[in-house]
């Protein structure tokens, strides 16, 4: 099962997709996106809409480790969702987008502004 894309399920309640390579107490984790579920209503019902994210989004590495006791559980992602999978990684850690707002290359920002932002992102004002 090594570097095989995975779906992995963790005690904290994420999941998060990416090639993992087993080790005896812990596995380690390239290149991880993060499945968000939403949940949406429509004319047919509730349903379930995902969004996907960098894991850890701010992160200089792209290669994690995980231990096992925090791994809820593992799959092998569908070989459909492949392309796709490759699509994202390409995109989040290869081709990321600039970020023209706080923290912008070049600019200083305090330590409040820093909390300001934080704050806002938790509170989903912004994203």
């Amino acid at each position: 099962m090594s570097n095989e894309i995975q779906i992995l399920k963790l005690k904290d309640g994420s999941t998060i997709v990416g090639k993992v390579t087993l080790g005896p107490d812990s596995i380690e984790i390239e290149h991880p996106i993060e499945l968000v579920t939403q949940s949406v209503a429509d004319s047919r019902g509730i349903g379930e809409q995902i969004n996907l994210r960098p894991w850890i989004s701010i992160s200089e590495e792209q290669i994690f480790t995980i231990e096992r006791y925090n791994i809820i559980t593992m799959s092998t992602l569908q070989k459909d969702f492949g392309d796709g999978y490759n699509r994202m990684v390409e995109q989040i850690y290869f081709n990321p987008a600039h970020w023209e707002g706080p923290m912008a290359e070049g600019e200083e920002t305090d330590l409040e502004t820093l909390a300001e932002l934080a704050e806002a992102m938790i509170k989903n004002k912004i994203h």
